[in-house]
C-alpha cells in the first residue's frame, strides 16, 4: 500500500492512462489510475516529464525492488 500519490500529466506506456507517483516511505513507483500497472522508475525514467522530475527531486533517494 502507498501512503502518498502524486498525479502527474504523463500517461501509461501500455493504456495511456494517467500516471501518479506512488511512494511509501523510500519506496517510489509510478502507477496507472485505469489499467492499475505500477511501474518502476527506471522503467519510465525515459518518458519523464518536467512535472514528474520536480516531485521526484524532494527526495534524496529512492529504494528501487
Amino acid at each position: 500500500m502507498y501512503a502518498t500519490a502524486f498525479p502527474t500529466t504523463m500517461t501509461c506506456p501500455d493504456c495511456e492512462g494517467k500516471l501518479s507517483i506512488l511512494r511509501s516511505c523510500g519506496r517510489v513507483r509510478m502507477g496507472c489510475g485505469q489499467c492499475r500497472r505500477q511501474f518502476q522508475i527506471h522503467e519510465v525514467a525515459d518518458r519523464l516529464d518536467e512535472q514528474a522530475e520536480e516531485v521526484l527531486s524532494r527526495w534524496n533517494s529512492i529504494i528501487y525492488d
